[in-house]
């Protein structure tokens, strides 16, 4: 005798949204946030700050630690918090000696971001018209770091760090009053300095 088919179970009131991951199906987006309040107990908060050794020891993923994080000179930043220059020097202010000016490559760093230098370039002081205070960190000036890197960088190094300038929005106007304090026969390449500012900076004129 055949059996009458099961009653189907009565739906919930609030049914959990089901994630088919089969190939082909038709998966829902849900957000990470989301996703992190179902498995945690407490409030979600997003990383402030510079991250501790024992939660970096936890979210090692390679091929994504790549992307999201910058190591400044050992210590892991989300990239997202180095924006803007105080953001750029707060980062540094742990791994730098007290009084101390930051300048050459590590300077241009602060003041426009890209690449982080191999290692911190610092000289021991500076006439305070020079250096502007970052988050507690002193550091040159952009027009005297750019100046400076010009006279005796390598080429290569000296010819980008005027264009950072003109990018970052330095007039050649502005580099002027750098130019003119590093005159005198203790200040080498200041010839050279000159030349690339004014390449540089020349118009292009159409063909």
């Amino acid at each position: 005798m055949p059996t009458a088919p099961s009653t189907p179970p009565a739906p919930s009131s609030s049914p959990e949204p089901l994630v088919d991951f089969a190939p082909g199906a038709r998966t829902r987006t849900v957000p990470a946030r989301a996703v992190l309040a179902r498995l945690l107990h407490g409030p979600v908060e997003p990383i402030m700050d510079v991250l501790p050794m024992q939660e970096l020891a936890l979210l090692r993923c390679h091929g994504l630690d790549e992307r999201v994080l910058v190591d400044v000179y050992g210590q892991a930043v989300p990239a997202d918090l180095l924006g803007n220059p105080a953001a750029r020097a707060a980062a540094l202010a742990p791994r730098l000696p007290a009084n101390r000016v930051v300048a050459g490559r590590t300077a241009l760093w602060v003041h426009t971001g890209g690449q982080v230098p191999a290692g911190p370039e610092l000289v021991r002081n500076a006439p305070p018209a020079d250096v502007v205070t970052l988050e507690g960190v002193i550091c040159l000036r952009l027009p005297r770091t750019v100046v400076d890197l010009a006279r005796t960088a390598p080429p290569a190094v000296a010819v980008d760090a005027v264009l950072r300038a003109r990018r970052a929005g330095l007039t050649r106007r502005d580099l002027e009053p750098a130019l003119l304090a590093r005159r005198g026969g203790g200040m080498r390449g200041l010839r050279r300095a000159r030349r690339l500012i004014d390449e540089l900076y020349a118009p292009i004129v159409p063909d």
